[in-house]
């Protein structure tokens, strides 16, 4: 983590010094839980700015091309108005940032945000829908090579517990930290065994891990599961 907290502080300076006026700097993610892997992950923030007009795009034009270089993810950019507004427009990108997050700069903007369940529910059986098709589709291509596959999963698992602590907090429960108690948490929660993913957790960081039929069988399962919980949930249902 010493890699993100060098690039976060040379990026708040650069920000400061660009004369920006007034604004809240977040830092969410997996950086942000403490899991950020080098070489895999990005670093997330998002910038809450009284104006984004033309001349503070332009100021912002140094600061974001070391930024970028520097490994991090361009940031979010938003005026406070339009902030205020953006539970209804990303429901499921605001309640999974809620799970765990740190102010960086400024007035913390992501605390007085409430996320209606119906619009959580709905962006989460969108994207269950769409990463259940893309799996299948990567599994008809790639079944009989262990190595692609591998490198496929992997790839893929960073958006599937993200979608997994957006169910836990529609169900009303606490997403855990740790992204292999999250997913046996979501197993408990949607009916699935967590084994095969927790397996595929711990090998996230490895290039050279090779995918299994019986892992990505399992895979699947645990992300039609999933997909079908959302898609069954009852807006008040706790479990």
């Amino acid at each position: 983590m010493t890699q993100v907290n060098d690039a976060i502080t040379r990026f708040l300076a650069d920000l400061d010094q660009a004369g920006l006026g007034p604004y809240s700097a977040v830092l969410h993610g997996s950086a942000a839980r403490g899991e950020w892997i080098a070489g895999q992950s990005d670093i997330n923030v998002v910038l809450v700015l009284e104006a984004v007009d033309t001349n503070v795009l332009e100021r912002l034009q140094a600061p974001l091309r070391k930024w970028e270089q520097a490994g991090g993810a361009l940031p979010l950019l938003l005026t406070r108005a339009e902030w205020v507004r953006s539970a209804d427009s990303y429901p499921l990108e605001i309640a999974e940032m809620r799970t765990g997050y740190t102010v960086l700069r400024g007035e913390d903007p992501v605390a007085g945000l409430t996320v209606r369940p119906a619009d959580l529910r709905q962006a989460l059986e969108r994207d269950w829908r769409g990463k259940l098709l893309r799996l299948r589709q990567g599994y008809a291509l790639l079944n009989d090579d262990p190595a692609m596959l591998g490198e496929f999963v992997r790839r893929s698992l960073p958006a599937i517990l993200f979608l997994a602590r957006g169910t836990l907090v529609l169900a009303g429960r606490t997403p855990p930290r740790d992204s292999v108690t999250l997913t046996q948490a979501l197993g408990t929660l949607a009916g699935f065994d967590p084994d095969p993913v927790t397996r595929i957790v711990t090998h996230r960081a490895d290039a050279a891990w090779r995918c299994t039929e019986g892992e990505m069988r399992g895979y699947l399962a645990a992300v039609e599961a999933a997909a079908r919980y959302v898609d069954h949930h009852q807006i008040g249902d706790r479990g």
